[in-house]
């Protein structure tokens, strides 16, 4: 009876041995990937909610099957069943609908329009709309603004839905009367005063301002501009610079903002197309070609994670250090571990292949020792855009015209596709793991050599 046991316990110590080092070699595997929309028109700027279980899409497809005519409109895709996934459309209008953001619950959405969905906007200017998809077969929609020509307007929600970091050049508060280019942001639990204007550039001075982001409350927003305001003189140059704004909320005042400049380059080196926030607020993801920390002499694009934890002094990490990195834009995890970009770098291209796009993933845990892999292997000069991802990184959503999934998109078009990480975004052991290696070593070696002496003992 006693063999019995020493057989089972050192199978049981191989297995775990077996299981750990594979979990360990699994960083080496090609993620399987997905193609999400099949249709004859473009779909693009998938946004994914922070729970992973649904995608907003634009497209032009008849991607419900319902006769959809070919104009620009907003779907939901319901994907917790990824080889089943069930498509909602949620505007079907002559009028084109863009910038799409959703909340971290898959219940509310974010987006500009020209269309006229409640009634309130009949010649058909840019507004900003907000809409309930609690039930995706018949959306709630509110619209925020009401301009009377078409102006710039740009939001994006936050994860619980309740704020909209904005940009825009109209005078929404009263505020604005030159139209300079500023950011707002709006309180959907605010019915007295919705809008706050969070900056006051003095002079329309044509001024490049992008990519307003919130945080999961709405307690920071961060976003890229050349004005020069805080205070007048530390942005002479006019380079873009990435600025983040403190905000409490006491409806129905309105709400208190203090700003913070948080890059200060000399020559207006922000390559960015957009900053991105860890849920918490307290990490920011950017592209600069500026040698921020000393270690980018080349000045080639490279990314920097920023901690903003006290935003009067950040603190600049480089994560890429790469001639040839050229991505722009990447996304970060909720915990600021992990981060995805998308870059043509020639190293990561498959040998005899032309120079392809690929997604690359980096294990930031230790920011300064970043564990940096490919998780494709795409050749023939593939192309891929606009990543998303959901707050755990279980797959990562982007936006593609090339036939990565061979005979699925033999016409070219705009495609969303899915990338699987489950089965190839594994950490490498940690300490606690290599500790479980060496145990299920020793426990084996330990039972052999009490079965030995036993055998040797009868």
């Amino acid at each position: 009876m006693a063999n019995k046991y020493f057989y089972i316990f050192i199978i049981f110590s191989l297995i775990l041995f077996l299981l750990i080092v594979d979990n360990a070699q699994a960083q080496n595997k090609t993620c399987s990937v997905i193609q999400l929309t099949d249709g004859d028109q473009d779909s693009d700027s998938p946004a994914v909610c922070g729970n992973g279980s649904g995608i907003l899409i634009s497209s032009r497809a008849d991607l419900a099957n319902n006769g959809h005519a070919d104009q620009p409109d907003l779907f939901f895709v319901d994907i917790r069943n990824f080889n089943n996934p069930v498509f909602y459309q949620l505007t079907n209008t002559p009028e084109s609908e863009r910038g799409p953001s959703i909340s971290g619950d898959c219940s509310e959405i974010a987006f500009n329009s020209q269309s006229n969905l409640t009634g309130g906007n009949l010649s058909n200017f840019s507004q900003l709309f907000y809409a309930d998809i609690n039930d995706p077969n018949s959306p709630i929609f509110t619209q925020l603004t009401n301009f009377t020509s078409n102006e710039i307007i740009n939001g994006n929600i936050s994860g619980d839905g309740t704020k909209l970091a904005v940009s825009s050049n109209v005078d929404i508060t009263g505020m604005n009367p030159d139209e300079s280019v500023e950011f707002f942001i709006y309180d959907h639990n605010n019915l007295v005063v919705p809008f706050a204007q969070l900056t006051n550039d003095p002079t329309n001075s044509g001024s490049i301002s992008s990519s307003p982001i919130s945080n999961f409350d709405g307690s920071r927003a961060a976003f890229i501009t050349s004005q020069d305001f805080i205070p007048p003189g530390n942005n002479a140059n006019g380079g873009r610079e990435l600025y983040l704004s403190e905000i409490s909320y006491n409806p129905p005042n309105i709400p208190a903002s203090t700003l913070y400049q948080i890059t200060d380059f000399p020559n207006g080196d922000f390559r960015a197309q957009g900053a991105q926030f860890a849920v918490g607020g307290d990490y920011i993801l950017i592209s600069s070609n500026a040698n921020i920390t000393g270690m980018n002499p080349d000045e080639n694009p490279d990314f920097f994670l920023v901690d903003v934890t006290n935003p009067a002094t950040p603190v600049f990490t480089q994560i890429t250090k790469s001639n040839d990195f050229t991505g722009a834009f990447g996304i970060i995890d909720s915990t600021a571990t992990k981060m995805a970009f998308e870059t043509s770098n020639p190293d990561f291209t498959p040998p005899g292949s032309d120079t392809s796009d690929q997604i690359i993933f980096a294990d930031i845990t230790n920011p300064n020792a970043p564990n940096i892999m490919s998780l494709t292997n795409f050749t023939n000069d593939a192309d891929v855009d606009d990543l998303s991802a959901p707050d755990d990184f279980s797959y990562i959503a982007f936006e593609s015209d090339s036939d990565l999934v061979p005979g699925g998109n033999s016409d070219g078009s705009e495609e969303v596709f899915i990338l699987l990480t489950s089965n190839c975004l594994v950490s490498i052991p940690t300490l606690s793991e290599w500790g479980l290696i060496a145990m299920a070593g020793v426990l084996g070696i330990v039972g052999f050599m009490v079965m030995r002496r036993k055998k040797v003992t009868v």
